[in-house]
């Protein structure tokens, strides 16, 4: 998909232009149709708070247009979560 395409795609969503900007963020960003990153991290690069960035990647999955995996390391610690775009 080229980037004219993507970018019209992430135009017709049907959510706030915070949502659409993470989703392109995400989708620009993803290797292979998924990527781990944390939601303060997401936030950070795209110019949004921590709280509106995790907001926002809830709607996307109540919309089912995200899954959200979480992720724990080998000795039970948090790690951010898998993002996959659908």
């Amino acid at each position: 998909m080229n980037d004219l395409t993507r970018y019209k795609l992430c135009a017709g969503l049907p959510v706030p232009a915070s949502a659409k900007l993470i989703y392109c963020y995400l989708l620009d960003r993803s290797n292979g149709g998924s990527i781990a990153i944390s939601a303060k991290q997401l936030g950070k690069n795209i110019g949004l708070s921590c709280s509106a960035t995790r907001k926002n990647l809830h709607r996307l999955k109540r919309l089912d247009m995200l899954d959200i995996a979480p992720r724990y390391s080998d000795d039970g610690g948090r790690l951010s979560n898998r993002y996959r775009l659908k």
